[in-house]
């Protein structure tokens, strides 16, 4: 178990991460697609979703939800429609202008991430995917609504999967 001061120099990391994006977001040509509006377009690639869902994907309210995908919709990014198998929900679907915007900006993205890691070996990136990957994993579970401490003590089971 890692202690306090690791785990708030982790925290330190992650809040830097964030802030260094927001900033290249407002940088970028692409500054419409910065952000949360981006991070929707990138959750509606694979299948449509309903709003509570796509806030739920991305940690954010739903009124910032439904105020991205406004935004969106007027840029003709997105579109609502009904649900078929829910006719009183509605589900969040990305059009082919949508498509195209993501993989604009996915290529500016990448190559700009190539560059600025262009001394890492593929081993290294696997390890930091991987690592990425068990820290949402891990950090999802903050979200959830807190059991009670005897609760979590008896349901914790923890994951020994070595992070190598």
């Amino acid at each position: 178990m890692i202690d306090e001061t690791d785990a708030a120099g982790l925290l330190t990391g992650m809040v830097t991460i964030s802030r260094t994006f927001r900033k290249a977001g407002q940088r970028s040509r692409e500054r419409s697609l910065a952000g949360t509006k981006y991070g929707f377009l990138r959750c509606l690639i694979d299948s449509d979703a309903r709003l509570g869902e796509l806030a739920n994907q991305l940690v954010v309210s739903a009124p910032v939800a439904s105020r991205a995908v406004e935004a969106l919709e007027a840029e003709e990014l997105v579109e609502r429609r009904p649900d078929p198998s829910d006719a009183r929900a509605i589900l969040i679907s990305i059009t082919d202008h949508g498509r195209a915007a993501v993989a604009e900006g996915n290529s500016h993205i990448i190559r700009k991430f190539a560059t600025a890691l262009d001394d890492w070996s593929p081993e290294e990136a696997e390890r930091a995917i991987r690592l990425l990957s068990v820290l949402n994993e891990r950090l999802a579970d903050v979200l959830q609504p807190s059991e009670t401490s005897a609760d979590a003590e008896t349901s914790a089971t923890p994951d020994t999967t070595p992070i190598n």
